[in-house]
């Protein structure tokens, strides 16, 4: 079963672990457009992977949609913060909390 499946079909795992998996900014789509479907992430790890300031566009809108992730990790990415600062600040008035 691929992962976004089994994320859309389980709804008991509260943290999603995806540190040095060398996932892209499509490969963070994807991963999103499965959450929209998952009721029980809470906290999701990102960091070590090869994300930019598009990924962070991609959970804003997430983000928006749905309240149940209350934290992510981006950290050791490839995201410039002076490019991304007011989109953590959109991110952060949502209630979610967010390390770069």
């Amino acid at each position: 079963m691929a992962l976004g499946e089994y994320l859309k079909e389980n709804n008991k795992l509260r943290q999603l672990k995806l540190v040095k998996n060398k996932i892209t900014d499509e490969g963070a789509k994807a991963l999103a457009q499965a959450l929209y479907k998952n009721n029980s992430i809470e906290v999701l790890h990102l960091s070590q992977n090869l994300l930019t300031e598009k990924s962070i566009d991609v959970f804003l809108e997430l983000f928006k949609a749905k309240r149940t992730i209350r934290t992510i990790f981006f950290n050791l990415n490839s995201i410039k913060l002076r490019n991304a600062k007011s989109k953590v600040a959109d991110i952060m008035a949502l209630g979610v909390n967010i390390s770069l």
